[in-house]
């Protein structure tokens, strides 16, 4: 496990060997999104909301992630919300290493608002590309790689005692 200070805040890069419990994206032919600015995952439902994966396979050059896969949580069908709503969350992405069998997390423990203005979070700078294709590494094998998403919805149900 390391610490590592980025415009981003710290990061914190932990192995752990159980999946994560949210969404698995595994992508059996990498290369052909390397023509695609961005790669957009089908919906899935975390904390009561539906979520996409956002994967930027050649960087987000927007947000300074020029050289690096950038991974993003982007909130789906906010048509119903209410004017004035806001999500509280916490979440976690992935990749796996097919060579040691663990899930590389990657994570700032930062709470983040989710809000008409702010509807996609995540890592512009998550995985530098040369460490990315190096076989070495296990990230991308045989043109095959995973990327997980775990999103904690924080709501606000405190209790307290005073004494």
């Amino acid at each position: 496990m390391e610490f590592k200070n980025s415009t981003e805040g710290a990061v914190l890069r932990v192995l752990r060997d159980a999946p994560p419990s949210h969404y698995l994206l595994k992508i059996q032919s990498f290369s052909s999104l390397t023509n695609l600015n961005k790669f957009i995952s089908n919906n899935f439902d975390a904390g009561g909301f539906k979520w996409k994966l956002c994967l930027y396979p050649n960087g987000d050059k927007e947000n300074k992630g020029e050289g690096h896969i950038s991974i993003y949580l982007e909130l789906a069908k906010m048509s119903s919300f209410q004017i004035g709503w806001e999500i509280n969350m916490i979440f976690n992405f992935f990749v796996f290493d097919q060579l040691q069998d663990k899930y590389v997390t990657i994570q700032d423990g930062r709470i983040r608002h989710f809000h008409s203005m702010s509807t996609e979070w995540g890592f512009s700078r998550f995985l530098d590309l040369e460490t990315f294709h190096n076989p070495s590494n296990g990230y991308l094998i045989k043109d095959t790689c995973v990327f997980c998403a775990e999103v904690f919805v924080v709501k606000n149900t405190f209790k307290g005692q005073f004494l």
